[in-house]
């Protein structure tokens, strides 16, 4: 049947509404595998490159229907000067399909001549995915299925029109299958297929499991459990590359960043000699303990690791060693950590005498506006276009060091749609994962997760900590398969034989009312001993207190001593400026100023800064976390060997009495005294919202006991002694109250407070270990209810387990991260930004607005970060800004209206905090005004 609108006249078909022909995007593509296939061939079977090249060369066949080069016809039109594609559809249209899905309809799978004739399913399975819409599986068993019935009828009755209209560029795509050794004739009106689905729908047909959506799971779960592991790593390593392949050729042909093809994987591999003689260099020694230890254990070099090492003995220089010769993934918590690590790699780098700009990535939120503040730091004269470069080839995880945040990669064991492109990059080089005990247990459970997928892939990790819980070290290991000689504790490596017996810390305990004057007392006192005293409080709130406590206190005395409060709300530039000060009161380097000083702080501390107190006065919180924070007192004789601790306590315990009743409301009788006061006993700050309570009060429990003994000889019988008296009663029972169990704790605490206990390294790792084990092994007990840490890390894992796949890639972030922070500029600083963003305007051209400015100038000044129930405690909505206060008064309308949208789109997620601002205090909550 002849139809109307069919031209015979040769035409350039399009791959995107931008005019690039799609012929050049597909040879764009193959030109991108074909180097991917050059710098990882060693890794995965000839025959899986074959097959990415066949996905390559087939995945947009489907772009030849008339209706969607309509589409982008009409996209590019108001672009483009007409006339200049000579694109002739069909005048009537039928309602189509994604293209994805109709390339299957152009491909002959029984010409495919591969060994093993499941990738011909995978190579068509990764077409039809690779770019993914949430109504797939309508098309394939739901209410769009009959679209696709449709369209096979449409190709049935059009038959010769349609190979008529495909034959120009299946010519065209013949000379690009020969030059990469493909069979052309894999390409070309499949006629089977057509008749088969002009009557049955896609989905009944077997061919096509979608990969992302849990109403296919128990077909995925059969693949597994028929051992099909190879089909899958066949199927994600052909996806992912694609899909690489795909996004990377189409940035290339959109931007203006001068990159080729060629720049998918740039920068080189640096060899295992290169990075020990630039480690001996910083050492100064040949026999560096991380070199030693692969020299001892060159098995391990590459292969799948659990290192637990203490903070500052050079846990990173062991992972470049590890990584050498592989193209390596470095995921950390926080950004600050991440900067520092992307910083010391290209430093690494530079002085190896490659350019380390060339071969390190940064990737987290803010990663555009930190590598453009490089760039300009080094007057480079291209500052914006050289970030614009680095940002796409970081997105593109194109680089040899890719150093981000976990939010960047760890969703990828979410399963969202397009996950494929993470593990593709991943199983190509290694992973790198620092700090596992700094996340919440459903993160940790999802980082789990994401090793024993990469691992599962052939992947290599390297998860490598100062602390590590016992239930996470044993999933890991029994994920991965670890053996025993894969699981390292540093300490127990012959050259650390003294540093486990290694003492820098005696603890002693301090019980303060609830408003910390007694602590201020206590605190000031150690600093009028020419001390350097950290405080470290679990929630901003108890931070500005406390420090508001010692205010008062020096004034009262008449005392002055150097003084700072540093936590996470301040303004950036304003916490960028602490953050130094409190690194020059007391830096960890053998010459600086013995003066005292105060630095009161949160457990932002623990991992981002590179401090060394004298003492250390800290709230409890887990096992872990303390370790952390003890990491910060007498910092300089961490690598030391011998017994450093003093006389006296130089980790200080606060526990929050909350006697404070009588003194708040002097009019209570005994009897309301009392009530409130048992009502008011905390322990500490942030139990429940920052830190599991019962992890926090165990922890606390087994210093106790250690200190009421002065021995460990009882810690094998822990949960034996939290059967009796008073040990369990620290505890609620299934319907006990907190207070009460608090203020039994505090009782056995005031019996101790004149005690001391000395901590060794290595009994550091077993309190750790003795907290978690502890906690497992009393899951099954009535008596007691403190297992819902390790709860939910492990209903996390059963859920992944079970196949869980999110929606799509921001939920997954989401779910990840948890994050309920909202960036804002506080309410008195709202017209001073405006006018700062209006001159800024006003001394530009249109042309010239270069937006990273006001990301590394502007914001800096005035955004601060909030978690969203403190900016809307009174019930109120968050203010959006006002972009019209912006504007410039005196532009042309045009031009108003280009730099408003822009502004909007640029500026979108920050808000007005209704919230006052103190340089000293930072962002002051509501029930502190």
């Amino acid at each position: 049947m002849e139809r109307r609108g069919w031209s015979p006249v040769p035409m350039t078909m399009l791959a995107k509404s931008n005019g690039v022909a799609l012929t050049k995007h597909i040879a764009d593509v193959l030109a991108a595998v074909e180097v991917l296939r050059e710098r990882l061939n060693d890794q995965v079977p000839d025959e899986w490159w074959l097959g990415l090249l066949y996905a390559a060369l087939l995945h947009d066949l489907g772009k030849i229907d008339p209706a969607f080069q309509e589409r982008l016809k009409k996209a590019g039109e108001g672009k483009r000067n007409g006339g200049v594609f000579e694109v002739k559809p069909m005048e009537t249209a039928k309602p189509d399909i994604p293209h994805s899905i109709f390339s299957i309809f152009f491909i002959r799978p029984e010409r495919f001549a591969f060994a093993d004739p499941s990738l011909a399913h995978t190579v068509i399975s990764a077409v039809v995915f690779h770019h993914w819409r949430e109504s797939f599986p309508d098309y394939l068993l739901g209410n769009q299925e009959y679209r696709i019935k449709e369209k096979a009828q449409e190709l049935k009755e059009g038959r010769q029109n349609w190979v008529l209209w495909s034959q120009e560029l299946i010519t065209e795509l013949t000379l690009l299958a020969k030059k990469y050794g493909l069979d052309p004739a894999v390409m070309g009106l499949n006629n089977t297929l057509v008749e088969y689905l002009s009557f049955n729908s896609l989905g009944a047909a077997g061919l096509l499991i979608p990969p992302y959506t849990l109403v296919y799971l128990p077909q995925h779960i059969k693949a597994r459990v028929a051992g099909e592991e190879k089909r899958d790593r066949a199927r994600i390593f052909i996806a992912g590359n694609l899909m690489r392949a795909d996004h990377f050729a189409s940035m290339v042909e959109d931007s203006k960043t001068g990159l080729d093809m060629g720049a998918i994987e740039t920068g080189r591999l640096f060899t295992t000699g290169e990075i020990e003689g630039i480690l001996q260099e910083k050492f100064g020694r040949p026999d560096y303990w991380q070199r030693t230890f692969f020299t001892r254990h060159p098995e391990l070099q590459g292969n799948n690791l659990v290192l637990v090492a203490p903070t500052g003995y050079g846990k990173t220089e062991f992972a470049y060693l590890w990584g050498a010769g592989k193209k390596n993934f470095f995921i950390l918590p926080i950004r600050v950590a991440v900067n520092k690590m992307w910083q010391r790699t290209k430093d690494m780098l530079n002085e190896m005498g490659a350019k380390g700009d060339d071969h390190v990535a940064l990737l987290h939120g803010d990663a555009a506006a930190q590598t453009f503040a490089n760039y300009r730091s080094q007057g480079d004269l291209d500052s914006e276009g050289n970030t614009r470069k680095a940002m796409q080839l970081a997105r593109h995880l194109s680089r040899t060091y890719i150093i981000a945040t976990a939010d960047q990669i760890a969703p990828a064991a979410l399963r969202y749609p397009g996950y494929e492109r993470i593990f593709a990059s991943i199983m190509n080089g290694v992973l790198v994962i620092d700090e596992v005990q700094a996340y919440d247990p459903r993160a940790a459970a999802i980082i789990t997760h994401l090793v024993q997928q990469n691992a599962y892939l052939d992947g290599r990790n390297l998860i490598m900590t100062a602390t590590l819980p016992p239930f996470i070290r044993k999933e890991m290991a029994k994920r991965m398969h670890l053996s025993d000689d894969q699981v390292i504790r540093l300490i127990d490596e012959p050259e650390f034989h003294g540093v486990a017996s290694s003492c820098r810390h005696r603890l002693g305990f301090i019980i303060h009312t609830g408003d910390y004057a007694t602590a201020a007392k206590e605190i000031i006192q150690a600093a009028a001993r020419g001390k350097k005293v950290l405080v470290v409080m679990n929630t901003v709130k108890a931070a500005c207190k406390v420090f508001d406590a010692i205010q008062a206190e020096l004034m009262h005395e008449q005392l002055y001593i150097k003084t700072a409060l540093l936590h996470s709300r301040f303004i950036m530039n304003d916490r960028n400026k602490l953050e130094q000060l409190v690194f020059e009161y007391m830096p960890n380097r053998a010459k600086r100023d013995t003066s005292p000083c105060i630095v009161v702080a949160t457990q932002i501390v623990e991992a981002s800064l590179d401090l060394d107190a004298d003492i250390l006065f800290t709230e409890p919180s887990p096992a872990d976390s303390m370790i952390q924070r003890m990491g910060r007192v007498f910092r300089r004789y961490a690598r030391e060997p011998g017994d450093f601790a003093p006389t006296e306590a130089n980790v200080i315990i606060m526990i929050d009495a909350g006697d404070k009743g009588r003194k708040n409301n002097p009019t209570l009788d005994e009897g309301a005294h009392k009530k409130k006061e048992k009502s008011d006993v905390q322990l500490a700050s942030g139990l429940g919202s920052v830190y599991n309570r019962d992890l926090t009060a165990l922890s606390l429990v087994i210093l106790l006991m250690a200190t009421e003994g002065q021995d460990h000889s009882f810690m094998d019988k822990i949960p034996e002694k939290l059967m009796t008296k008073p040990w369990q009663d620290c505890f609620k029972k299934r319907k006990g109250k907190s207070g009460e169990i608090n203020r039994q704790l505090v009782e056995i605490i005031r019996e101790l407070t004149c005690s001391t206990l000395l901590l060794t390294e290595g009994q550091k790792q077993v309190w750790v270990e003795l907290t978690y084990r502890t906690i497992d092994e009393m899951r099954q007990n009535e008596k007691l209810d403190i297992y819902d840490y390790i709860k939910t890390y492990e209903e996390t894992l059963e859920i992944l387990d079970h196949g869980y796949c999110s929606d799509c890639k921001r939920d997954a972030e989401k779910l990840f991260r948890e994050v309920n922070d909202v960036t804002g500029i506080p309410v008195e600083r709202e017209a001073a930004f405006y006018q700062r963003v209006r001159d800024w305007l006003a001394n530009k051209m249109i042309a010239d607005l270069n937006f990273l400015e006001l990301d590394v100038d502007i914001l800096p000044e005035f955004t601060v970060s909030c978690p969203y129930l403190v900016a809307t405690s009174n019930g109120e909505k968050l203010k959006n800004l006002n972009v019209e206060a912006m504007l410039p008064v005196d532009s042309g309308r045009g031009d108003l209206d280009r730099v408003r949208d822009r502004l909007e789109r640029w500026l979108d997620g920050i808000f007005i905090l209704d919230l006052p601002y103190d340089q000293v205090k930072g962002l002051v909550p509501k029930d502190e005004q």
